[in-house]
């Protein structure tokens, strides 16, 4: 520990930066459940950290060195102690009260902020972390000139972590690109540190989701992944956090299942791989798509159908269908009224529509996807194009 105190580097966001992910199963066992994973750089020296880019959470976390328990010990830790730009700071980004002059970190009995999160994740279940606070700098991008971006800011490193659903989590972290209201402090906040300081680019982030791999664009978007226009749609009640867009009705074949007359909503939730529902409309479209799948000689069903006004995500059986041809939802555990309606588009959906985020104006973008060999994206036409852990 440096005596000291360092500030940590920064390289501004001066050219878009394009994310390398992999398409992984979750661990333990949790059959046709994938999640996109990418790296991240932490500190300095650098920490490689494998993480999910996460659009519905507001924080940035990974395991502390200090975690002992089992789901902290079977993924790589952050140690805050072996980088020269780490610094303990409480919920405000203010150093740690106590902290003895000239150095980075908490010695003895010191008081600390501990921030407990909630995570409801529709494919693993819930649980919660402990943390403390901790700035340090966060680094995308190869390295290479023009690709790299790196953001001083508060991250939490967990001290405690249960076991579902982070142990079968196949990253060390989370980055989260949620709107600025789910993160705790403007400090902690990824996309509003790395946007604030950017230069000469667009405010804008997009994600390109294959059968075996993916891209995080940040700061433009590659028209090369675009089999039409991108279709922007405003963000439904921002103040919320999530990047959400209203639905006006859902549809399985030509039936109508949800008339949305309450509110329907859909999250893009990247963190997830089925598609979420909520608990109570969860039966209503398990049995519309079900009734109507043709098992032999091939699994095929009817098209399920969000209509979003002017523009619909369209899917085929094979987009949200398992192995054994029965669909594949996952139960969104929201309480009602606070939450109506609700449904989370992530890999389901993001396979098959590119779906572009904008910082600035809080709007939605989608296009469908062509197959392009960075991605593995599937190659298809539609006439109507359009396009996960839920943090709560």
């Amino acid at each position: 520990m440096g005596s000291v105190t360092v500030l940590p580097a920064q390289a501004p966001l001066t050219a878009s930066v394009v994310i390398p992910l992999s398409r992984v199963g979750a661990r333990l066992a949790h059959n046709e459940t994938s999640f996109y994973v990418g790296k991240v750089a932490v500190g300095m020296p650098p920490q490689e950290l494998q993480v999910t880019f996460d659009t519905s959470s507001g924080s940035v976390f990974f395991p502390h060195r200090a975690c002992q328990n089992i789901t902290c010990l079977e993924h790589r830790r952050y140690s805050p102690w072996e980088s020269a730009t780490a610094m303990d700071v409480d919920a405000d980004g203010d150093l740690v009260h106590g902290v003895r002059k000239g150095h980075r970190f908490a010695r003895g009995r010191q008081l600390r902020d501990f921030v407990t999160v909630g995570f409801a994740q529709s494919d693993l279940g819930e649980g919660e972390l402990k943390a403390v606070v901790v700035r340090d700098t966060v680094c995308v991008g190869t390295g290479l000139e023009g690709s790299r971006a790196c953001v001083d800011m508060a991250l939490l490193a967990a001290t405690s972590m249960d076991e579902k659903p982070f142990r079968a989590m196949p990253s060390d972290g989370i980055i989260g690109l949620g709107l600025q209201s789910l993160s705790s402090g403007p400090l902690s906040s990824f996309l509003g540190r790395l946007f604030d300081g950017a230069r000469n680019v667009v405010p804008q982030f997009g994600m390109a989701f294959g059968s075996e791999s993916g891209e995080l664009h940040i700061g433009g978007h590659d028209s090369a992944h675009l089999a039409a226009p991108l279709h922007w749609f405003p963000v439904d009640h921002p103040e919320q956090g999530f990047w959400q867009v209203a639905i006006q009705a859902v549809r399985v074949g030509n039936t109508t299942v949800d008339d949305c007359r309450r509110g329907c909503h859909g999250i893009v939730d990247t963190g997830v791989s089925r598609l979420g529902v909520q608990a109570s409309r969860l039966p209503v479209i398990q049995h519309a798509l079900a009734s109507n799948m043709v098992v032999h000689p091939a699994c095929h069903g009817p098209e399920l159908v969000f209509d979003l006004g002017g523009m619909a995500l369209t899917l085929q059986s094979g987009d949200y269908a398992g192995s054994d041809c029965s669909p594949r939802l996952g139960s969104l555990e929201l309480e009602e009224p606070s939450f109506v309606g609700v449904y989370a588009f992530g890999e389901t959906v993001l396979r098959r529509y590119y779906a572009a985020f904008d910082w600035e104006q809080h709007r939605l973008g989608f296009a469908p996807l062509i197959h392009d060999a960075s991605t593995g994206a599937r190659s298809h036409k539609l006439p109507d194009a359009m396009e996960g852990t839920l943090m709560i």
